[in-house]
């Protein structure tokens, strides 16, 4: 970030919004193919899902996800209760860190997705020690188990 007014104009990330997730502020640290604001406070996400983009149950250690929903419905998977909620467009959603969940996409759907802070960590099951149901790989032999690869 610099101290001076930053932006990007919709004509140079319009032709990359078929992507899924369209980062527009983050501190990214994989090869974009679009322009982004580089800022390790947080993560600024335009998510465009097809039904069936549904995610891998993860959490995030420190990361929390604050989400509008601005077009369909997106579903959470609570992993712990199997119980899934559901999001219509205006719905706003929050997901602390620590709390397993996998995205559930019906139908078509767009969000506004903001993670705090900036952060690409994940837990998946394989890293995963925690006894649950929704276990889809076996438990991994790990010094720290919490760490996502």
């Amino acid at each position: 970030m610099t101290n001076a007014l930053s932006h990007i104009r919709r004509g140079e990330y319009e032709p990359f919004a078929a992507l899924k997730h369209l980062f527009l502020v983050g501190d990214l640290q994989r090869e974009n193919p679009h322009p982004f604001v580089r800022d390790s406070r947080l993560e600024l996400i335009a998510c465009y899902y097809q039904a069936g983009d549904n995610g891998l149950p993860h959490w995030h250690r420190e990361v929390t996800e604050y989400e509008i929903v601005i077009e369909g419905e997106v579903g959470h998977t609570d992993i712990a209760s199997g119980e899934t909620h559901w999001f219509s467009a205006g719905d706003f959603r929050v997901l602390p860190p620590g709390l397993c969940t996998r995205r559930v996409l019906r139908a078509p759907a767009r969000t506004i997705a903001i993670k705090v802070p900036s952060s690409a960590e994940k837990v998946h099951c394989q890293d995963c020690s925690r006894d649950c149901p929704a276990r889809l790989a076996p438990f991994a032999n790990l010094e720290d188990p919490c760490v996502s690869r």
